[in-house]
């Protein structure tokens, strides 16, 4: 057996390619045992390696840390290039922790950093940092709600020209709520939303809004968070002026009348006004308001609108009325009585039963073609409680009614109501 294995072993010996691999082999061995052995000491250093702030004392104290949520420092290393290479060595190998043992009032310290590594048979010895000292802010945590007050600043003026008109900046949130230390919240006396702009606008401008908070001095209130997770945006609404016609809407109309409404007049006719500059190729007309069909009788109708109630933009003048007149023609005129027995409530609160009124009717003047009224009876109308937008209470409700009657052309005139009894269950 031992002849055989002197025989392989003289045929590997004397095989040239053999003899190059195994040296090849020997030499690279070799290699990582010099370079292991006799590799040089390196530095390097280790970026963003986070700083843990000892809260035990403080907590102690009822205190917590403000301003210590991202501290950051760069540590630098020696060792041997293979123990704190890129692949081996990385922040979170490595500890730096603030020292907090003399935190004994509210206040700002400077806390002395202390760098190590984690593993107790490390390699490596720290050689130093990026900064040897952090500020922290301890005291007792307090919440507050404080207004936003909004503050634009402008290198030129507001408005391009007369042409255009502005009201007051607009703020995504009217409100901040906002943590921080005791000591700086009870100082705090104004949050302002703060942006700037070019000026010379003809459009409406809206940015994020950088947050400023201050003492009643004017100097500045620190280490406070914003709660909301949204930024505050402002706006600088823009309005360009014009003169529009009027016009207005009409709504429940039977669907034979869609197509050819009751003619209206509209005086004075047309409005001087300020309106979004980005929807004034579109408008056409400057709407009043809306006019229910429940509203109309057959001759004369004359509506009184106000500008202060419009929305399609910003009346110039906000206490001028308009009257509105709409001309219905010779219809036949019904009275019918309904039961309330069967009135339908809807888009009532959850959490609450709802009843309406028992054994009793109204009843309903009924507008429309005389052959067509005539096939009316109590079975082709529902009576409709929406509770939709309404301040509904436990006990007795007096809620407006929608009439609605089984017809084309025909329709109910007047208003009229009913007491929904809520009972919370």
């Amino acid at each position: 057996m031992a002849s055989n294995n002197r025989s392989r072993l003289s045929q590997v010996l004397s095989n040239r390619r053999s003899l190059i691999i195994i040296s090849v082999i020997l030499a690279l061995i070799t290699w990582l045992a010099i370079s292991i052995n006799e590799s040089p000491v390196v530095e390097r250093t280790i970026k963003d390696v986070r700083v843990q702030v000892d809260e035990s004392l403080p907590k102690q104290l009822g205190y917590q840390a403000f301003g210590a949520d991202d501290l950051r420092v760069d540590v630098t290393v020696s060792g041997r290039r293979y123990e704190i290479g890129d692949n081996v060595l990385s922040a979170s190998d490595i500890r730096v922790v603030a020292v907090t043992s003399y935190v004994d009032a509210p206040g700002k310290y400077t806390l002395q950093l202390r760098a190590s590594s984690k593993k107790s048979n490390a390699d490596f010895k720290i050689v130093s940092k990026s900064q040897d000292y952090v500020d922290v802010y301890f005291d007792t945590p307090k919440t507050t709600e404080i207004e936003l007050e909004p503050v634009v600043r402008r290198s030129n003026p507001i408005l391009y020209s007369k042409e255009y008109m502005t009201e007051g900046p607009v703020l995504s949130r009217n409100k901040l709520t906002l943590y921080g230390p005791q000591t700086q919240i009870d100082r705090l006396a104004h949050a302002y939303a703060i942006v700037n702009t070019d000026g010379m606008l003809r459009h409406s401008e809206t940015q994020v809004a950088n947050l400023a908070f201050v003492d009643d001095k004017g100097q500045p209130v620190t280490y406070l968070t914003n709660m909301s997770t949204n930024h505050v945006t402002l706006t600088i609404p823009v309005y360009q002026k014009t003169n529009m016609p009027l016009s207005v809407e009409f709504s429940n109309v039977p669907t034979a009348y869609l197509k050819n409404l009751p003619s209206f007049s509209i005086s004075p006719s047309n409005i001087n006004i300020a309106v979004d500059p980005s929807k004034l190729r579109d408008l056409e007309t400057i709407s009043l308001g809306t006019i229910d069909f429940s509203r109309l009788a057959p001759g004369i109708n004359s509506f009184t609108f106000h500008s202060s109630d419009i929305v399609d933009g910003k009346p110039l003048n906000n206490d001028q009325t308009f009257t509105v007149t709409v001309k219905v023609g010779e219809m036949a005129q019904k009275e019918l009585s309904v039961d309330l027995r069967g009135m339908t409530i809807r888009n009532g609160p959850a959490g609450f039963r709802y009843a309406g009124p028992k054994n009793t009717a109204i009843t309903l003047t009924l507008y429309g073609p005389k052959k067509d009224l005539d096939r009316i009876t109590a079975k082709d109308i529902q009576v409709v409680a929406d509770l939709r937008s309404r301040d509904i209470v436990a006990g007795a409700n007096d809620v407006p009614l929608r009439i609605v009657v089984n017809s084309n052309t025909c329709w109910s005139f007047g208003t009229h109501t009913a007491v929904v009894t809520v009972v919370k269950q």
